[in-house]
């Protein structure tokens, strides 16, 4: 079944499901500065755009199509875009 998630207002949407056994989201972020907490580990991937992130350990990174990056289990994280993006997040 595909979930719908709406984030910040409709800035943020995606759709959510799962295949063998692994849930995942694919979505679109408009521009603003975005925060987020997780429950699992979260595997982020570009799909189309850049964004720049903070992770924990404070260290900003600009993640452009093609690049991906991990997110522990019960930390937060900052995005920042400034054009829309697509994203795939797997979530472990």
């Amino acid at each position: 079944m595909i979930k719908v998630n709406e984030y910040y207002d409709g800035k943020i949407k995606s759709l959510g499901s799962s295949l063998k056994d692994e849930r995942f989201t694919v979505g679109i972020m408009e521009e603003g500065e975005y925060k987020f907490g997780t429950d699992t580990v979260e595997i982020m991937e570009i799909v189309f755009g850049e964004m720049d992130a903070i992770l924990p350990g404070g260290v900003k990174k600009t993640y452009k199509k093609g690049d991906s990056f991990q997110v522990e289990k019960d930390v937060e994280f900052i995005v920042f875009i400034k054009e829309p993006v697509t994203y795939l997040c797997l979530y472990k």
